[in-house]
C-alpha cells in the first residue's frame, strides 16, 4: 500500500531534492512512496525554488516559524496539512527548528530525521565541527525516529565516515553530505517495511 510522505526543510534542500529524485522523479524509485508535499518555515529558502523546478506538481507550503512564539501556529497548520494528505511519515530534511513534545507525541515512529554524526555522539547543532575539533578518527550519519528528547530517538540506520589527517571541516562536511544522500533513502525504505526500530550500520 502506498504511503504518503511530507518533507520539512528550512534551507538549501540537498537532502530534500535527493529524496525527491529517488522517490518521485526517478522511475526506478520506490513505488510505495508518494511525496505529497514539502513544507518550509522560511519563505525564501532555496529549497522552495528547487522543488518547484524539479517536481512542479508537489504541493509546497510556507508556514512562518523563525521564533519560538510561532511554533504553535506552525504546528497547527502542519497538522491540518497532515490530515489533508493523510500523511504516514514526516521527513525532516534540513529542518532547523525543534518540534514540540506535544506534537511529536502524536506521531510515534512517524517522524524521521537525519543527523550528521554517529549518535549518541555529538548531538545538537554543529555536529560535524564538534567531531572534527574533538579529534575523533571517524564520525558518520544517523537516521532516527524523532522523540521528545533531541537526537535520542530509536536509530533506523547509521553509516561511518572516516576522518583523515588531511581533512578540514569543509572536506569532512562534503563527505558527510555525500553519505547523507546515500543513507537517507535507504533508511526510509527500512522504515517503510514496518520492522522494529533497531540500530543498523550499513
Amino acid at each position: 500500500m502506498k504511503k504518503n510522505f511530507i518533507i520539512l526543510a528550512s534551507g538549501n534542500g540537498s537532502n530534500a531534492l535527493n529524496l525527491i529524485n529517488k522517490f518521485y522523479t526517478d522511475k526506478n524509485g520506490c513505488g510505495d512512496i508518494e511525496i505529497a508535499a514539502v513544507v518550509s518555515n522560511i519563505a525564501d529558502a532555496p529549497v522552495i525554488e528547487k522543488v518547484k523546478k524539479t517536481a512542479p506538481d508537489i504541493s509546497i507550503f510556507v508556514i512562518p516559524f523563525t521564533v519560538l512564539s510561532e511554533r504553535d501556529a506552525f504546528e497547527k497548520e502542519l497538522g491540518d496539512i497532515i490530515k489533508k494528505y493523510k500523511v504516514d511519515y514526516i521527513i525532516l530534511a534540513g529542518f532547523m527548528k525543534i518540534l514540540s513534545k506535544e506534537f511529536v507525541s502524536k506521531f510515534p515512529y512517524q517522524i524521521i530525521n537525519i543527523h550528521p554524526s554517529l549518535l549518541p555522539a555529538f548531538k545538537g547543532r554543529e555536529a560535524i565541527k564538534k567531531a572534527f575539533e574533538y579529534g575523533v578518527k571517524y564520525t558518520g550519519v544517523t537516521v532516527h525516529y524523532v522523540t521528545s528528547e533531541i537526537d535520542a530517538g530509536p536509530i533506523i540506520c547509521q553509516e561511518i565516515v572516516g576522518i583523515d589527517d588531511s581533512d578540514t571541516v569543509g572536506t569532512l562536511e562534503a563527505k558527510i553530505h555525500k553519505t547523507e544522500h546515500k543513507i537517507y533513502p535507504v533508511a526510509i525504505e527500512i522504515a517503510l517495511t514496518g520492522a522494529d526500530p533497531r540500530r543498523r550500520v550499513i
